[in-house]
């Protein structure tokens, strides 16, 4: 997965963005800790918590799997992701008298949703922290013009850096995820000082979210899949459809749509460009605004770069910047 920021503008001094940070976040500090290739692994192989019985369902429902074949994209789970969403929608209309679903179809989704979760918890496992002098710039840029943060990947760096900078604490502080000790409530993302407060938003999901209730501290030791989980791992068609069965992630896409319409600014940090249902909210949003895109050197050329991402944003102004490493840049007031 690319490594990147994009930063998507109108002209004139930049004053409230809407962050995006993608995989490419944690990569920049460990590539191979961080791809997803390395925690499906590591939970097929390792994780203690996923047991053989669970594994040999995930095979006999996905072709080509085997003992030693595990999955490997989110591609070969598509077909699961959505099992789990089908059977909820099933399990929603039995009764006493009438199941519509047999043991074996209850058993998959939850031998599924347990891998996913796994997965999940692998990337919160890293034991890593950003480096202060990526976290302490971004921290003061999101304090001075309340800029809204989303998040497309699963790990905890940046949680817990805005965390520790006091950014992140709770709901009268800058940033407000909608949880609090009571649970998720969409009413706890109103702001009371629109000016100065902005949201915080996991848009496919987390392992800290079971049911309504956010697990922080010493309580993720013990974090278990349920039937209220809030994951996305699936293929990028169906991801729609798997944000639309939570609560949760349904209104953290309700509010993404709000943030950039009310930001001057929209910056993409560590994002592919292959999530079409983000791209297509971000051009209906942001039509006709600059878009500048920071992104790590490679073999490919500028051209072709420059192409890739004005395919991505056709009713733009696409420009392309690259950098060494995204963990190095901290001009987030230049851009």
């Amino acid at each position: 997965m690319r490594w990147l920021v994009a930063v998507i503008t109108k002209g004139g001094a930049v004053s409230r963005c809407t962050f995006i940070f993608g995989n490419g976040l944690g990569r920049s500090l460990d590539n191979d800790y961080f791809q997803l290739s390395s925690g499906l692994s590591h939970v097929w192989n390792d994780r203690k918590g996923f047991t053989q019985a669970q594994k040999d369902l995930v095979i006999s429902a996905i072709e080509g799997l085997n003992a030693e074949e595990y999955p490997q994209s989110e591609e070969q789970l598509d077909k699961l992701q959505v099992a789990i969403v089908a059977a909820g929608f099933l399990r929603s209309f039995e009764t006493d008298e009438v199941q519509w679903l047999n043991d074996h179809s209850r058993d998959l989704p939850v031998a599924f949703r347990k891998f996913i979760h796994e997965v999940a918890c692998y990337f919160h496992s890293s034991g890593k922290e950003l480096p202060r002098e990526f976290i302490d710039p971004l921290a003061q840029f999101v304090r001075g013009t309340a800029s809204h943060i989303g998040v497309l990947n699963y790990d905890n760096l940046l949680y817990d850096g805005f965390v520790k900078e006091g950014i992140l604490n709770g709901y009268r502080d800058v940033l407000n995820d909608g949880f609090r000790t009571a649970g998720f409530n969409p009413d706890f993302m109103n702001r009371h000082r629109v000016s100065r407060q902005a949201w915080y938003m996991h848009l496919h999901g987390s392992p800290l979210y079971i049911g309504n209730k956010k697990l922080m501290g010493g309580a993720r030791a013990d974090l278990s899949p349920s039937s209220n989980s809030h994951i996305v791992l699936t293929h990028v068609r169906h991801k729609p459809l798997i944000i639309s069965s939570s609560s949760i992630l349904s209104e953290y896409w309700q509010r993404l749509g709000k943030a950039l319409g009310e930001s001057t600014l929209s910056i993409l940090v560590g994002y592919s460009g292959y999530d079409e249902h983000l791209n297509q909210l971000i051009q209906s949003r942001l039509k006709g605004k600059k878009i500048r895109i920071v992104e790590r050197k490679d073999h490919e050329t500028q051209e072709s770069r420059d192409r890739f991402w004005r395919s991505r944003f056709t009713k733009c102004d696409v420009s392309v910047t690259r950098v060494e490493n995204i963990l190095e840049f901290a001009a987030w007031h230049d851009l």
